[in-house]
């Protein structure tokens, strides 16, 4: 007997081929049968009319911050998707150090347009590592989610003011490949960085990555080929993935 059988809706596999009326079995959390489905179930729902595809990925979000005031990540459900990849443009709010989370929230309410308030308020702002970030929302969202390691938060945690006026020294630039690479086996999904013209912090001044050299961003990217995540809450297609995020 299955678990679950959904009849009668619309399918839409992602294979390219063109959507047809059918039904879906599944046992044990997986499909196990598609188009004409006789067994029985312990429950069926009838999706006449309906949609049914699988869930969406989204790729690029900034939800860093929203997780802890808004668990249901809306309106991305709404829209399908059931993975989110937040972090972004090099914009994580983890790694930090306490001295820099002001600079970290002033610097999304100006690139991102989140209101300065929510971030004061609906943040606890209360760690400091990687892993700390992710256990503070572990077991939380209705989605699966998945967070990459920004580039202008581990270089404000290491160069400080410095990293938006000069580049790295050879002794920053090992302790931020250090950084990200303790924040990437803590369970962060890739490194994310951004040269955009448009992203500037709170004071107008470029945001610390756009103050990187090619160098340093080769060099930051060359850790993740000896890293790798030790825990993700993420679709099994995503699990073993590395992924680096770059805006220009």
């Amino acid at each position: 007997m299955l678990d679950l059988i959904i009849r009668n809706g619309t399918i839409v596999d992602g294979s390219g081929e063109s959507r047809r009326i059918g039904d879906i079995g599944i046992k044990d959390g997986r499909i196990v049968a598609i188009d004409v489905v006789d067994d029985e179930a312990k429950r069926t729902i009838d999706a006449s009319g309906l949609i049914v595809a699988p869930g969406f990925v989204d790729v690029h979000t900034h939800f860093d911050a929203q997780v802890f005031w808004d668990t249901t990540l809306s309106p991305s459900p709404l829209h399908g998707v059931t993975t989110v990849i937040g972090g972004n443009c090099g914009f994580s709010i983890a790694p930090i150090a306490p001295e820099h989370g002001d600079y970290l929230m002033r610097m999304l309410a100006r690139v991102e347009g989140m209101p300065l308030s929510s971030l004061q308020e609906g943040v606890p702002w209360n760690w400091e590592s990687f892993d700390e970030y992710l256990n503070a929302i572990e077991g939380t969202l209705m989605p699966n989610a998945g967070f990459l390691v920004g580039h202008s938060a581990i270089r404000r945690v290491v160069m400080g003011e410095r990293s938006v006026s000069e580049p790295a020294s050879d002794h920053d630039l090992a302790e931020m490949k250090k950084l990200l690479a303790q924040s990437i086996e803590a369970g962060g999904l890739g490194f994310s960085s951004s040269w955009a013209k448009t992203h500037n912090d709170a004071d107008g001044e470029s945001v610390p990555s756009r103050h990187a050299t090619k160098e340093e961003l080769v060099e930051l990217c060359s850790v993740l080929r000896g890293t790798r995540p030790s825990h993700l809450n993420l679709s099994p297609p995503l699990k073993d993935s590395m992924m680096t995020s770059t805006s220009f």
